[in-house]
This record gives C-alpha cells, sequence and structure tokens, in this order.
C-alpha cells in the first residue's frame, strides 16, 4: 500500500512539474488583442480551453465551409488571418496545456502575385506570426482528409477570419503541450523490453 502511495504521488508530482512546461520564446500578453476585439478573443480562449490533444483549430478564409455536425465550433473573427493565428498562438501559449502542430497548404506556395494580389504580404505576415514555429505544408485534398477523420471523434475549432485569398487556410493539430511524440515513442520503446 505505502509502494502504492509513493508511486501515485510521484507521477502527481511528475505531472505537477510536467504541466508548468511552457515555451518563453512564444510566452505574449493578449492585451494588444483583447482590447480591440474583446468578444470573439474571449470566444477562442473558452474554445481552447477545452481542446486538447487530437482536436484541431483551422484559421480559415470566409469561403470555408461551414460543418452541420456536432463537435465543430464557427467563430468568425473581424480581422484578417494572420491577426488570427497571433491570437491563436498567445491563447494557446497562455495556456500550455496543448501545443500547435502546423499545417499550411502546398498549393498556397504556389500562387503568384500576379494571379492573387496579396499573396506575397499574406505570406510575410504568416512567416512573422509563426516566429520560428515549425510547419509543414500538405495537399489541401489530403488536410481536409484528416479534418473529416479528425471531426469525426474530435472537436474542431474553425475560425473564419477577414482574408479572402486562395488556400490561405493553416491548420493546427493539437497535441499535448507537456508530453511530445518523441517522449511517447521512447516509452513504448521501454515497455517492450
Amino acid at each position: 500500500m505505502k509502494i502504492t502511495l509513493l508511486a501515485l504521488s510521484l507521477i502527481i508530482a511528475c505531472l505537477s512539474s510536467c504541466s508548468s512546461y511552457q515555451s518563453k520564446k512564444h510566452t505574449k500578453k493578449l492585451s494588444s488583442i483583447t482590447d480591440s476585439h474583446p468578444e470573439w478573443i474571449r470566444t477562442l480562449d473558452s474554445e481552447i480551453e477545452k481542446l486538447g490533444s487530437f482536436n484541431w483549430i483551422v484559421i480559415a478564409e470566409p469561403s470555408f465551409p461551414s460543418y452541420s455536425k456536432s463537435g465543430i465550433t464557427t467563430v468568425t473573427a473581424p480581422v484578417n488571418s494572420a491577426e488570427a493565428l497571433e491570437a491563436v498562438f498567445q491563447i494557446i501559449d497562455s495556456h500550455s496545456h496543448v501545443r500547435p502542430r502546423i499545417y499550411i497548404t502546398t498549393e498556397s506556395q504556389f500562387i503568384s502575385e500576379n494571379e492573387t494580389p496579396g499573396i506575397t504580404s499574406y505570406r510575410a505576415d504568416i512567416k512573422r506570426v509563426f516566429d520560428g514555429r515549425k510547419h509543414q505544408a500538405l495537399n489541401s485534398a489530403a488536410l481536409e482528409l484528416l479534418l473529416t477523420d479528425a471531426k469525426k471523434k474530435y472537436k474542431v475549432l474553425v475560425i473564419k477570419t477577414l482574408t479572402t485569398l486562395p488556400y490561405d487556410s493553416i491548420y493546427l493539430e493539437l497535441e499535448s503541450g507537456y508530453w511530445d511524440g518523441v517522449s511517447e515513442t521512447s516509452l513504448r520503446k521501454r515497455m517492450i523490453r
């Protein structure tokens, strides 16, 4: 019994210390965004606080489809995609229980300024907001399949913005903020031995 209590105490202590992990580089205050758009930011904060691993957030253009399935929440943000993404990153960083795996569409990298005026400044704005965060490009059809599969079991938060550029949606697949894939793989290998 004493061993079980000791093991339980160690697990709780480990989880408590792990949960305090937070990336210092990306921790920012919400005050500037909260002051100008309090209602939608409070809604995002409330929704993101409920999300966990395997949930998704999509920062989307206005024509992104509205889903009829329960478990999908849509928030309309009165800002462009870069501003919405920055707000989402700030909220995620302030909670620290999740972190995003970031996806952009491959197509967005091939659209020219001649075809779509404003795409160059959009890319620059998004790069600034990424602030060194790793991201990967996937074909929009592949991202839609991932999202379709995820929404069968997990919550999806869609944030519709004012940005009207093709293929500008940014997809965030959430994972634990205090346990990553490398740690999980290492744990599983040790368990097999």
